[in-house]
């Protein structure tokens, strides 16, 4: 008599199931889903070879270099001891989904950051832009500096048409409001309504006092006082890393808890 193992192929059956399943979800990010255009490559570039992805905007090469993409910034994954942001996981795996045909990527040299990362716009080796498909799909949030950025434009488009669709990090609550939410630091896109504008005269910055505890610093050389002062008494929306001043407040001088960063105009618009 001829046996058969029912229970294996029950388990087998489950698992090609189960594989196909999380592919399908894992390429359902990878599909296009705009009517733009995504960004593609502009001027000379470098091929690298990609060794090692730590998130969904920042990855290692094979020469050593970390690379940090300088028009991106995606969730964060989980990393010391602190929970994966929404959509992180799925930033980085579609990144990785991204690379898997090729240990070869083409890369556009900016500068370094403050942490000794190297920026660099990534690109595929057919010249699509990875930080334009990463905030087509919603898993990222277009970041504004004060150099000139030759694919600004094109990421704004994208990230409009993410928004409208509300995919990614567009399906749920992502504007906080800074007199009704709850705030702690990291990167954050926040709403409220500008007091007042300050310009001290041995300062490089400006100071944009918002309704509540946030205060937002521009540098003079990126954005106009005039252009600043027409906002007085408007409500605006704004992006970047908030910063908790708690400890800065121990003497007779008193500053609002929460700083934001802004280098450029594009990082505040008005509602």
């Amino acid at each position: 008599m001829v046996s058969y193992n029912f229970t294996g192929c029950a388990k087998k059956a489950f698992h090609v199931v189960v594989s196909a399943f999380f592919y399908a979800w894992a390429f359902s990010f990878i599909l296009p889903a705009s009517a733009v255009e995504p960004c593609t490559l502009k001027g000379s570039s470098e091929t690298v070879m990609w060794d090692y992805i730590a998130d969904g905007d920042t990855l290692w090469l094979k020469d050593g270099r970390k690379i940090r993409f300088p028009s991106i910034n995606t969730p964060e994954v989980a990393h010391e001891k602190k929970p994966a942001e929404p959509f992180g996981d799925e930033a980085s795996l579609v990144l990785k989904q991204l690379l898997s045909g090729s240990k070869k990527i083409r890369i556009q040299v900016v500068g370094k950051d403050r942490h000794g990362r190297v920026l660099a716009h990534p690109f595929l080796m057919g010249g699509g832009s990875i930080e334009s498909l990463l905030i087509e799909k919603g898993l990222g949030y277009q970041l504004f500096s004060e150099q000139s950025d030759p694919y600004r434009s094109c990421l704004k488009q994208q990230e409009v048409e993410a928004r409208k669709a509300k995919r990614g990090v567009w399906s749920k609550k992502t504007v906080l409001d800074i007199r009704a939410d709850r705030l702690k630091p990291g990167f954050r896109m926040l709403r409220g309504e500008v007091v007042k504008v300050v310009s001290p005269r041995k300062s490089d910055f400006l100071w944009v006092e918002m309704e509540g505890p946030v205060v937002i610093r521009v540098p003079k050389s990126s954005v106009e006082t005039k252009w600043l002062k027409t906002l007085v008494g408007k409500r605006i929306e704004f992006r970047g890393w908030l910063v908790d001043r708690k400890n800065k407040n121990k003497g007779s001088r008193q500053y609002k808890r929460w700083m934001i960063g802004i280098y450029s105009r594009d990082g505040i618009q008005r509602l």
